[in-house]
């Protein structure tokens, strides 16, 4: 009995090191990394910026097999007009008619298996994409490149926000908006940055706790 449970448990740590040793984490640089959204309506559009809050890639040779991105909904930020007025639309993104980000301040995508990625083309990445309290699977298209210890993905994605129960001014749900009407769909245009060498802060807090 004593030779199984040591069996089991030396097989659990060879697996464990195995792991490891083929297997590194990419830590999102949050400070470099840039996420730009456009929203757009019948009589123009709005553009800003909104925040990284931590996340990791994980690779495997020439694989992805995992990552995890959170974003921070409370730092949307418009960019297009005067001051006065990106704040203005600022505090209406954030209420409930959009993101409500007092209740849900944090959105996320999750990856979903392993990929082999080749430099300079597009993977679509498929994964679970949280906003508010509901959940999809969506793909996610991203260039990777590899350079020494560093990771750099880009790419375009549009999101359906009435996927996701925001249904504020569309023109799907809602009659008689004429020229009010909101596409249901934005944009968000991303340049993540990830280090092997980067410490990933939310981590740091912890221990230092």
């Amino acid at each position: 009995m004593k030779f199984i449970v040591s069996f089991k448990k030396c097989l659990f740590l060879y697996l464990l090191l195995t792991s490891i040793a083929f297997s590194a984490r990419y830590f999102i640089d949050t400070e470099s990394s840039k996420i730009v959204w456009i929203g757009r309506k019948v009589s123009g559009a709005h553009d800003g910026v909104i925040d990284i809050n931590r996340g990791y890639v994980d690779m495997q040779k020439q694989s992805i097999i995992g990552g995890e991105i959170i974003i921070d909904m409370k730092s949307i930020k418009v960019l297009d007009m005067s001051d006065k007025y990106n704040k203005k639309l600022e505090k209406h993104l954030k209420n409930s008619d959009f993101f409500d980000v007092d209740i849900y301040p944090q959105a996320s995508f999750n990856i979903q298996k392993k990929y082999d990625i080749m430099m300079d083309e597009d993977t679509f990445f498929k994964g679970d994409l949280k906003i508010k309290d509901k959940t999809i699977n969506h793909s996610i298209p991203a260039k990777i490149s590899v350079v020494n210890d560093t990771l750099i993905a880009t790419g375009i994605i549009d999101i359906d926000r009435t996927s996701f129960g925001i249904t504020y001014g569309s023109g799907t749900f809602f009659e008689d908006l004429t020229d009010r009407a909101i596409d249901d769909k934005f944009t968000l245009k991303f340049k993540i940055i990830a280090s092997l060498n980067h410490l990933d802060k939310s981590i740091i807090k912890k221990e230092a706790k």
